[in-house]
């Protein structure tokens, strides 16, 4: 896709990003982006669009023309957020900052990844839950052979002893990153992405939306066993970062927008959410 640069100016070849989104309905991933520009500019940029694959509908009406792309595939990646001018005049340059939040959240013990990974060790994690939690709401121990061999498991005998307790859930957190930008109206007024929002792996969400060096040595690390150094997630998560929002306003008096952008580090699962 072509690099978004300058604010529309009918005597330029210049065109701007205003809105995205998402669709996965089972056929595989759709991305439909909106461009405003000068008529000139979008036919221009049409040739590239149509050498990616994508197909495209201009409307030229008004002072700015619009153009529709819609692309396919899991090659593209769409999550670049709006670009800013490279030399912006007064009064156009973007303010961005950071904001980063831990929320705390109960979690099952059963999805804690040091049980869900015993639990499926057994090749029957439904049947490994029910025995423990039957156990302890009888106030029984746990089985051992032959009747069960759940009761031989070390990581069962300790949740059977939390579930004994009344602890039937964990405290986890989940740091959340957003990311607040100011800018001109002139560059456009993005809208909220429809459709599921894609998951960025660590290793590429900090260059897919240019984060500063001072805000990536924040970030948290992947979770991993202290003894063994395997990253500890649960089976079919994989650890990134999710979109959870995407918001703007406009301010008609100043003519200022104001995005709000925020993603949640967390395990997410790999054949529901788009990974980049």
């Amino acid at each position: 896709m072509a690099t978004i640069q300058g604010i529309p100016n009918p005597t330029a070849l210049e065109y701007i990003e205003v809105s995205r989104g998402y669709e996965n309905s089972g056929n595989g991933r759709v991305v439909t982006l909106v461009f405003r520009g000068s008529k000139d500019a979008l036919r221009v940029a049409s040739a590239q669009w149509v050498a990616l694959g994508a197909r495209y509908q201009i409307r030229e009406d008004g002072p700015y023309s619009e153009a529709t792309v819609t692309i396919g595939g899991n090659d593209f990646d769409p999550g670049t957020p709006i670009a800013e001018q490279s030399a912006p005049i007064p009064g156009e340059a973007a303010d961005i900052r950071y904001e980063f939040r831990t929320d705390y959240l109960d979690q099952s013990l059963f999805a804690l990844p040091a049980v869900a990974k015993e639990a499926d060790s057994t090749g029957n994690p439904m049947a490994y839950r029910f025995v423990i939690e039957t156990a302890a709401k009888n106030g029984e121990a746990l089985p051992t052979p032959p009747e069960s061999f759940v009761g031989n498991l070390p990581v069962a005998q300790k949740v059977w002893r939390s579930l004994y307790r009344g602890e039937d859930s964990v405290a986890v957190a989940r740091v959340s990153l957003t990311r607040i930008a100011t800018f001109s109206g002139n560059l456009g007024l993005p809208q909220v992405p429809q459709g599921i929002p894609p998951v960025y792996r660590p290793v590429s969400f900090a260059d897919a939306w240019r984060l500063p060096t001072s805000v990536q040595q924040m970030l948290p690390r992947v979770p991993t066993d202290p003894a063994t150094g395997q990253v500890q997630a649960p089976s079919g998560t994989e650890w990134g970062w999710k979109q959870t929002n995407y918001s703007s306003s406009l301010v008609q008096k100043t003519n200022q927008v104001e995005q709000v952008i925020s993603w949640t580090f967390a395990p997410y699962a790999t054949d529901i959410y788009p990974f980049f």
